[in-house]
């Protein structure tokens, strides 16, 4: 859900820099990654937005979708299990990580952990 955050001008460094470790970790070339928010800020908070993610998904159609936290994957498939880490949906696989505030919390090498089940993907 903080990606709208950083999207809607509150930049984090802290929130950066799992990124950049994240984006190392999996050996993902910067490029070709796209992150989309679940949530847009309106006056000075997050308001979560779940046809707002799926019009950016329609614009690359990945059959991957790594979503950071258990409130986002509520938006974007309130339907969905929260205890699964994974969820099919058509076409796309959507991947459960734990959400951004709580990898902020975490040492460098911890979220390289709590991320090591994307490791083997192909995105």
């Amino acid at each position: 859900m903080e990606l709208g955050l950083d999207l809607g001008g509150q930049k984090d460094e802290r929130r950066r820099a799992v990124v950049a470790n994240l984006i190392r970790h999996l050996r993902l070339p910067p490029r070709p990654v796209a992150f989309w928010p679940v949530a847009a800020l309106q006056s000075g908070r997050l308001v979560p937005d779940r046809e707002l993610f799926w019009r950016g998904w329609r614009l690359w159609k990945t059959p991957h979708v790594v979503c950071f936290g258990r409130d986002a994957l509520r938006v974007i498939l309130p339907e969905a299990d929260p205890a699964r880490s994974m969820h099919m949906l058509r076409d796309v696989m959507v991947h459960v990580l734990p959400s951004m505030g709580e990898l902020v919390a975490m040492l460098p090498h911890e979220q390289q952990l709590a991320v090591s089940a994307l490791a083997n993907l192909r995105f």
